[in-house]
């Protein structure tokens, strides 16, 4: 179903104020227009708020369409979120959760301009109509309009301020099927995305940069990049050496004769192992507290057991499969229009404005979907506008400038955006009754929002909420807690990765969460049910993973020679909870694969049940290729990966044999789906390795020997999973 073949952004007045007419057009041709204020990155906000329209004004699916609001360059507006402190901006599956009351009063506030213009169309009582996928009936006289008949006057009535929401019992759409609708024009690559935008007189850049953070060019020889066809400038920006052309190919293999002389003098030297050094230094200190409660000291020293783990976790990569490019057009006025996914616009928009010495509302900004970001094209500095505002500059144009990234640059220039690493250590301290008395956790990594336009709302007191989301927040009844940060400053850019925060604090509470379960002599569910108080959402999602696992069942043996085992965990994230069950078998030579995985999540009161079922696939899947094959690595301050073959994901022959998700019942508001599932896979699967070999994993990536985990590729497998799931979408 095509999202904006009929609607037209250009075509839309948008009111400055917050209504109906902000968020819904009633076209003549009997189609409705939804306006997004998120970027659809592949999580189904388009289909998300539409559905909520649709529900309000009985529309028929078939009429809805979905177009993406202009650029807000202030809170003061419409199209911020809530969520974000009112700028415009998406992420941290916030859409749904902001925007859920705002389209359904939108819709529902439609529609009774909607029964205003049909009551005058059919010389009716509004009291006697009733609305059927977007037909109007007068129940008297039994005649009836579409909303295509009546588009002109119902967009003209007075925005009403009484009108109210359906209930639950009322529902059409909500909580029940609703087709995507963006699935249609991207199965059959109809979906235009930066690359496929062709501008009058457009130039492609791409940036030779340094592998060095802190590298200077001395000096550059252009001479075979400029004679390679297609190729037209060559510049200088501080971000590297520009080469500008027709195309990106040329453009790109222009780059590649390119001769630069880097000053390496001053250099960052860093590497992992240095990284790791300096981390473990700072275990051994107190850090800033975000949780200082009981006294766990004299705790520690009273406990019956007392365990001590370190956890790390790497850096690591979002890797969407679009790399980050961006189109800039500097006009003769001082002026930009900006095309391109902008995941932040409030932040993109002023950060270019700033630099620009123009003010924010000189920026217009025309959004694209985008092929996957995970936060990669929410990064606090807006560093891919900043680049190509540089090009332009450089290149002293007024014509639109398309920035393309490869994927080395994407991956391992200085001008990639990286999750932060974290190293862990937890003590823990047990009473004689195996009761967890005590709780020492101290954690250490870069700062994501420190320094950036979200340092006032986010970091309090020394602590980023980002770093320490998921154990801040943890479910469990612990007498006496303590968390510290360290967060040290490093060269390296870091930004919000899917999951963020609540990956490598989930992985490192819930490993020592079964730790404790174990020297406590308990059975790991058991254990933390009894940790946790019935208001607890957790608690749900634990028992509904558990029963859909047969948690209390034996685990089937495997082949012989194999070892089998089961782990659960259960972590709260992003307003929503989730808990998953993982089963493993490890062979002889200690390579292993999750067998199956069974996923609960609470995420509030449901839209699109498909959806979210899809949301959680994909973030558990996500998440294991994080947990089992992903870092980034640095050597003498450079990054070691450049391509998809050093930084493995999860492929369908790498997948878990089974996944099953199941939804936990709320009568909660909506809290969002795209990421919570993801915080508890890699603690479920380390227990479960725990649980298969007694031994405790507790670096990511997950290895049981010191070799990387090697893939297994059945290409005919393959190809016949590639070729069933193609026909199943076609049909």
């Amino acid at each position: 179903m095509n999202t904006e073949q009929e609607s037209s952004q250009d075509t839309f007045i948008f009111p400055a104020e917050a209504n109906p007419l902000a968020f819904i057009s009633i076209n003549p041709d009997n189609t409705v227009t939804v306006v997004s204020k998120h970027l659809e990155m592949g999580q189904g906000i388009y289909t998300g708020l539409a559905t909520l329209v649709a529900e309000e004004i009985d529309a028929a699916v078939e009429q809805m369409r979905v177009i993406t609001a202009p650029g807000q360059p202030t809170p003061q507006g419409p199209y911020g979120n809530a969520l974000f402190g009112g700028i415009q901006g998406s992420g941290g599956q916030t859409g749904i959760h902001s925007s859920y009351m705002i389209y359904r009063m939108a819709g529902a506030s439609m529609r009774l301009m909607l029964l205003s213009a049909a009551a005058k169309k059919l010389n009716a009582s509004a009291d006697n109509l009733s609305i059927k996928n977007g037909v109007i009936t007068d129940n008297v006289s039994g005649n009836s309009v579409t909303f295509g008949d009546i588009a002109t006057e119902a967009m003209a009535e007075p925005v009403r301020k009484d009108a109210k929401v359906k209930e639950e019992k009322d529902y059409t759409y909500v909580g029940k099927h609703f087709p995507r609708l963006d699935a249609y024009d991207k199965i059959h690559g109809k979906t235009k995305f930066v690359q496929d935008i062709k501008l009058p007189g457009m130039i492609t850049a791409v940036i030779v940069r340094p592998t060095h953070w802190g590298a200077t060019l001395k000096s550059y020889d252009a001479t075979a990049t400029l004679a390679f066809p297609g190729v037209t400038d060559v510049v200088e920006t501080q971000f590297g050496v520009a080469v500008a052309g027709t195309n990106f190919w040329s453009v790109y293999e222009g780059a590649a004769l390119m001769k630069c002389d880097w000053d390496l003098s001053s250099a960052a030297k860093f590497s992992s192992d240095s990284i790791r050094e300096q981390f473990r230094e700072l275990l051994k200190q107190p850090g800033a507290k975000a949780i200082d409660y009981g006294d766990v000291d004299t705790a520690l020293a009273g406990a019956a057991k007392k365990l001590t783990y370190e956890f790390e976790v790497p850096y690591s990569a979002h890797i969407p499969f679009e790399t980050m490019n961006n189109i800039l057009q500097v006009n003769d006025d001082g002026s930009m229009e900006m095309w391109g996914p902008s995941q932040i616009f409030t932040v993109d928009g002023n950060t270019l404005a700033g630099i620009a010495g123009i003010s924010p509302d000189k920026i217009k900004l025309n959004m694209t979907q985008c092929g996957g970001s995970f936060g990669r094209r929410s990064g606090p500095h807006a560093l891919s506008w900043v680049e190509n505002l540089a090009v332009c500059k450089a290149l002293k144009t007024n014509k639109p400038v398309k920035l393309m990234y490869s994927r080395e640059d994407d991956m391992s220039s200085p001008g990639t955006v990286l999750r932060p690493g974290f190293i862990h250590q937890i003590d823990a301290g047990l009473d004689a009754d195996g009761k967890l008395i005590a709780w020492a956790h101290r954690a250490v990594g870069q700062s994501i929002c420190k320094g950036t336009a979200f340092e006032s709302s986010v970091v309090k007191d020394g602590i980023d909420f980002m770093s320490v989301e998921g154990a801040v927040d943890q479910p469990y009844n612990i007498p006496s807690h303590r968390l510290d940060l360290h967060s040290p400053e490093l060269p390296i850019s870091v930004s919000w990765l899917r999951t963020s925060g609540t990956f490598h604090n989930g992985f490192a509470h819930e490993s020592m969460i079964d730790e404790a379960a174990e020297a406590a002599g308990q059975d790991p569910f058991e254990y933390r049910m009894n940790m946790m108080t019935d208001d607890k959402r957790e608690k749900a999602c634990l028992k509904l993973a558990a029963e859909k696992a047969d948690w209390h069942k034996p685990l089937a043996p495997g082949a012989p020679g194999t070892r089998r085992g089961r782990g659960i965990a259960v972590v709260p994230a992003h307003r929503s909870y989730a808990a998953c069950v993982v089963e493993v078998t490890v062979f002889e030579n200690n390579d292993w694969q999750v067998d199956r995985m069974v996923c609960a999540m609470d995420c509030g009161m449901v839209i699109n049940p498909d959806n979210v079922i899809a949301q959680m696939e994909g973030a558990a899947l996500f998440a294991f290729g994080m947990a089992r094959y992903s870092r980034i690595t640095f050597s003498e301050g450079g990054v070691d990966q450049r391509f998809y073959s050093d930084v493995h994901i999860t492929r369908m022959h790498t997948s878990p044999k089974i996944v099953e998700c199941h939804i936990v019942p709320s009568t909660q508001g909506p809290s969002g789906s795209s990421e919570t599932m993801g915080a508890c896979i890699a603690p479920a699967v380390a227990n479960a390795l725990k649980n298969a070999t007694g031994e405790r994993v507790t670096k990511i990536p997950m290895m049981l020997t010191n070799e990387p985990p090697e893939e297994h590729w059945d290409v005919p497998a393959i190809l016949n999973t590639f070729e069933g799931a193609v026909q199943t979408e076609l049909a």
